[in-house]
């Protein structure tokens, strides 16, 4: 009979502790003024002294950059499409240069690669090469941007190509020394007509120079080589126009008196670029005329 009552005295003893912790628990559960303080979300943020354009070419959106450079001077290897004989190409540009490293969102971290193909032509930049998750080659004039993503991460290297300093000849004594140490000169400066590709303005400045020179030296003769290098349409175009052009400044050198053994004309169309077409002076400089030394 003891030990019933203690056994029951212990069973209501346990049931009036659970009935005075329960509501302590949901009392502390549902008091906000006891629970921890809940931090403030900060975003990630840009290192202070890196600005995060570079080149005109903005970052990808909730990217963040962590590391710059920026040199006067610095040789950037960006690899190109390869040729037709499937030869990897390069491309070596040294000028100013400045790179940026971005950390990827999370979310973007699938789709950067695509994200930053899109971005490019938007930013006026023209992609020359693409290895797809990891190399982007693009081109904006005589800028160059080299882009490589990994996984959490992508860089950016920009480096601008200092303009080719060259100037034309403009004298019989320039052309004389040309011809003397390499057996060529470059002509520029002849008007031709859009039309039939005819010789404008028939005393052009540099024209009477190239008379001089071969009445000086009445026993030479030479090829007169024509050269353009259109970015559209076809080469047979190009073939065609340099053909006229190269007749026309014959024929404008037999009008004056040089004989016509002395003279051959050669079309050369797109066949022979002397700089880099897709900026405004390579262009420039690769349609012109070439006086070539015959040898006797």
């Amino acid at each position: 009979m003891g030990r019933q009552r203690l056994h029951l005295r212990l069973v209501l003893g346990l049931a009036f502790c659970c009935i005075v912790q329960l509501p302590v628990r949901s009392q502390a559960q549902q008091n906000p003024s006891e629970q921890q303080p809940q931090q403030p979300y900060e975003p990630p943020q840009d290192v202070p002294e890196c600005s995060r354009l570079v080149a005109g070419f903005p970052p990808l959106p909730m990217s963040v950059v962590v590391s710059c450079q920026k040199s006067d001077s610095v040789e950037v290897t960006l690899p190109l499409k390869p040729d037709a004989n499937g030869m990897a190409q390069e491309k070596h540009v040294r000028g100013p240069y400045e790179f940026r490293e971005y950390r990827l969102a999370d979310t973007d971290r699938e789709y950067a690669f695509t994200n930053l193909m899109n971005l490019l032509p938007m930013a006026g930049f023209v992609v020359k090469y693409s290895n797809k998750p990891a190399t982007i080659t693009g081109r904006k004039g005589d800028t160059w941007m080299l882009i490589n993503v990994n996984n959490e991460t992508y860089n950016v290297s920009v480096v601008v190509a200092p303009e080719d300093s060259w100037a034309p000849v403009k004298t019989v004594d320039e052309i004389a020394r040309e011809m003397k140490t390499h057996g060529h000169v470059d002509i520029y400066g002849i008007d031709f007509s859009p039309q039939d590709q005819s010789i404008q303005g028939q005393q052009a400045n540099i024209l009477t120079e190239i008379l001089k020179y071969l009445k000086a030296n009445s026993d030479l003769s030479v090829l007169i080589e024509s050269h353009k290098i259109s970015t559209m349409g076809a080469p047979e175009d190009d073939s065609e126009i340099t053909r006229e052009r190269a007749n026309a400044v014959m024929d404008w050198l037999i009008a004056h008196g040089i004989a016509r053994s002395r003279l051959q004309p050669r079309p050369c169309g797109r066949d022979n670029p002397i700089a880099d077409n897709e900026s405004p002076a390579g262009a420039q400089r690769n349609e012109r005329i070439v006086l070539v030394k015959v040898n006797s």
